[in-house]
């Protein structure tokens, strides 16, 4: 069980070299690396030799699932097969390239990035130093549309980027305040979701938690049937921002982690430390909008972290976002409410990370 591992402990050195490595290599590289497993470009040679099909998820099932999350998106394309690929040296790493269709992923990033980040129940990295005027903001920027998620309500991304509306710092002698604008393009690195978890102390509180999403936590669910989602970290990544090495341990379950990819590819690290001989197995992905992992069984506690982030690898059709759509007639009016906004995307990665906190 997770409480039996040190959530401050220190990861293996092998896997802190690696991200260094990965880190400072230049894009060329990356794409010519033979150790980097990249579903993009399947037919290298290298670390695929060491992959192999462990199931398929049949489009036809995952299409309940998806129609039930985005009822609103209307009619649905047909849904692909979805092939689930496990790493022979590390038991339990699963990758699924191209979980999410495209019209999910929009949909997913709307609920994530308009509703949820604009409830004051779920903390954010900025909660630490400032004070987020919620309410405040939503009357200063009222709205009587419905955001592209069906929740209606105020988004961040309703305030103009040239607001001069601002955060004020709790401690204005050691912080300045922020603009909506600094807030939404560098400043906001994660939001939580459900479970608070505590950054300090790397536990969850004892007391009851915000309620999680119940239309993700059927998506996820509906998905990876083994997990009851109860808590949520959202990453938000630009260029240059990275994710040190470690490892979930402060779940009171052993149930897996779901990691969800969206916007720019991202290079992922996950290892696992093999006592009895002291090395360190480990793979290293490079992960592209709507692929999934799931990481569960010995794989479940395995180090993991995120060296680099690919600048202008975010599709295009979602690098409009949240300006633009692909589903025109759904969220033809949306286009315009949030124009200012078009390509915010363009540079970003969202990475959204799932646990069942207790059993």
């Amino acid at each position: 069980m997770a409480g039996k591992q040190d959530p401050h402990g220190k990861p293996p050195e092998r896997l802190r070299a690696l991200h260094k490595f990965y880190q400072k290599a230049s894009a060329s590289d990356l794409a010519n690396d033979p150790n980097v497993c990249d579903f993009g470009n399947l037919h290298q040679d290298g670390t695929f030799t060491k992959l192999r099909i462990v199931g398929t998820l049949k489009g036809s099932c995952l299409l309940g699932p998806f129609s039930q999350f985005a009822g609103s998106c209307g009619d649905f394309p047909d849904t692909d097969d979805v092939k689930v690929y496990e790493h022979a040296d590390l038991p339990g790493l699963q990758i699924l390239p191209s979980l999410l269709p495209q019209y999910i992923q929009r949909y997913l990033l709307s609920c994530l990035l308009h509703r949820d980040l604009s409830d004051p129940e779920h903390k954010t990295n900025v909660h630490f130093h400032h004070s987020i005027p919620y309410n405040a903001l939503a009357a200063k920027y009222p709205s009587d549309i419905e955001s592209a998620n069906g929740s209606g309500g105020f988004s961040f991304f309703d305030c103009p980027p040239e607001s001069s509306f601002h955060f004020l710092a709790l401690d204005p002698s050691a912080h300045s305040s922020l603009t909506v604008a600094q807030f939404l393009n560098r400043k906001l690195r994660w939001v939580t979701l459900g479970g608070q978890y505590d950054w300090t102390e790397k536990t969850y509180p004892k007391e009851t938690p915000p309620g999680f999403p119940k239309d993700l936590a059927k998506l996820t669910h509906g998905i990876f049937e083994h997990i009851q989602p109860q808590a949520a970290i959202v990453n938000v990544y630009s260029p240059g921002d990275t994710l040190s090495i470690h490892r979930d341990v402060s779940e009171d379950s052993d149930a897996g982690l779901v990691s969800i990819s969206l916007g720019c590819d991202g290079i992922f690290i996950v290892g696992l430390e093999e006592t009895s001989t002291n090395t360190v197995k480990h793979a290293v992905l490079r992960l592209r909008s709507g692929d999934g992992v799931f990481m569960r069984g010995l794989s479940r506690y395995a180090w993991h972290g995120v060296p680099r982030v690919l600048a202008g690898t975010c599709p295009m059709w979602l690098g409009d976002w949240p300006g633009g759509s692909s589903h025109p007639d759904v969220e033809s009016e949306v286009n315009g409410r949030f124009a200012a906004w078009r390509g915010w995307m363009a540079n970003k990665r969202i990475n959204l990370n799932i646990r069942q906190m207790r059993d």
